[in-house]
């Protein structure tokens, strides 16, 4: 269950977009490579037949996502390295 909560604690930093808080939940939930590239494939497939304005709604999420990731990472290194002190 901690994984979980730390799982969703993350996604829910991350992104509001419900589509994104699943498939990020479940890729870090995932226990293996395999079932990670599985998620990520079905996941574009599913994506492929988008109309292009949701597609294109849906990659601008996600570079909105990855934006996010160096702020989130500065945040988890100063609590790091408050807990180490």
């Amino acid at each position: 269950m901690k994984k979980y909560a730390q799982v969703q604690d993350i996604v829910g930093r991350l992104t509001d977009n419900k589509t994104f808080r699943t498939f990020f939940t479940l890729y870090l939930m995932a226990e293996t490579t395999e079932e990670r590239q599985m998620l990520n494939e079905r996941f574009w497939k599913d994506a492929g037949v988008l109309p292009a304005v949701e597609l294109q709604l849906l990659k601008a999420e996600l570079t909105r996502c990855f934006l996010r990731l160096p702020e989130m990472a500065a945040d988890l290194l100063g609590q790091a390295v408050v807990k180490a002190a």
